[in-house]
């Protein structure tokens, strides 16, 4: 779901995802803290959009409270890839 290269930007800290590889060892690292949830709900807000590029804020919600929010940059990715992340930003 990532294009390469991408962004991930931090407070404080920039990634730039050079490998697809990189993006697999972080999730594969992170993964237990998703222990036990079954279902996540999305809420999904376009805030804008271009030729090829589409801004998302999207909020993920389980046990029953929005936990995590992002604004996702999304590109049209190559050779019928379909839309990636090309950018991550975290949201208050």
């Amino acid at each position: 779901m990532y294009a390469v290269p991408s962004l991930i930007l931090f407070p404080g800290q920039s990634i730039v995802v050079t490998d697809a590889t990189q993006t697999e060892a972080f999730f594969a690292s992170s993964w237990g803290q998703y222990e036990g949830i079954n279902e996540v709900d999305k809420q999904l807000v376009i805030l804008g959009q271009a030729p090829g590029s589409i801004w998302a804020d999207v909020t993920w919600s389980y046990a029953g409270q929005p936990r995590e929010r992002f604004c996702y940059q999304l590109i049209q990715g190559s050779q019928g890839q379909g839309w990636q992340i090309a950018v991550l930003t975290p949201m208050a």
